[in-house]
């Protein structure tokens, strides 16, 4: 499956459907408004190819923040979240997790690997 739906697929029932990639859109301030939401940013990816060519895979790298309105909050959600990712995910890899400064709400950030599939 590809990296990005397999994040949001993973994520999604943690925090009621309020995953974006990339950014908050405009149209969702109202639905995330004092609830803790999850916006996760493709980094990079490594294709895998073989003498026989592309395989269709990829390892993926992906940032995931979490932000809410106490620091608590934040920080049990993406424990939650990296749990989530843990269980569903086989092969994922973490590179730890620590807060962010966001000028209005707390924030929770972490990098991940996992694997995915282009084609």
């Amino acid at each position: 499956m590809d990296a990005s739906k397999l994040i949001k697929s993973v994520l999604d029932p943690l925090v009621d459907d309020r995953v974006y990639p990339l950014k908050i859109p405009e149209t969702a301030a109202a639905t995330v408004k004092g609830k803790p939401y999850i916006v996760y940013t493709p980094i990079t990816s490594i294709d895998v190819t073989t003498t026989d060519g592309h395989t269709g895979h990829e390892r993926v790298s992906i940032q995931i923040d979490v932000y809410a309105t106490t620091y608590g909050e934040a920080n049990d959600t993406m424990k939650m979240a990296l749990q989530r990712i843990s269980e569903n995910i086989e092969g994922a890899a973490f590179n730890g997790r620590g807060p962010l400064p966001d000028p209005d709400l707390y924030r929770q950030t972490t990098d991940i690997r996992i694997w995915g599939t282009i084609f």
